[in-house]
């Protein structure tokens, strides 16, 4: 019997291809924040993968038109890119803290919003923020909360 072979390329994942892109493009940003600039060494680093992977994926970025890419210099960040780049951070920081305001430790919040905030929905985003603000100006919310 012949067994079925499969296709040479294989159907990209849109929702994985833009959580990726959203890793990247965070990464980036954060290097750029604290070192003043981002080299695929540090990229391949920060995000645990090999220097040629980040090569590969910086090449899309940079057709996506998200970075602004030439070999052995620094990246930079496009405006798209910049904004995306920023609302995923904000995505990233806002489930942290909401995690977080639930008693879950900073190292398991931040490793569980690294899961979630590539599948959050905007308007779930918002009322999570919605609710943060509310907490922050009402200290005794979590009394009751616990209480109930």
């Amino acid at each position: 019997m012949r067994r079925p072979t499969l296709p040479q390329t294989a159907t990209p994942n849109p929702l994985c291809d833009l959580t990726r892109v959203e890793d990247y493009l965070e990464t980036i940003y954060g290097l750029i924040q604290t070192k003043g600039y981002a080299r695929s060494v540090d990229i391949a680093e920060r995000l645990n993968v090999k220097t040629p992977s980040v090569t590969e994926m910086i090449q899309k970025l940079d057709a996506l038109g998200l970075v602004h890419y030439e070999r052995y210099r620094d990246l930079t960040l496009t405006e798209k890119g910049l904004k995306m780049a920023r609302f995923s951070k904000q995505k990233h920081e806002s489930i942290t803290k909401f995690l977080q305001l639930l008693g879950i430790e900073q190292k398991t919040a931040n490793q569980d919003a690294e899961g979630i905030e590539h599948h959050v929905h905007k308007e779930t985003l918002n009322r999570i923020e919605h609710f943060l603000n509310f907490a922050s100006t009402h200290s005794n919310w979590f009394e009751t909360f616990a209480n109930s």
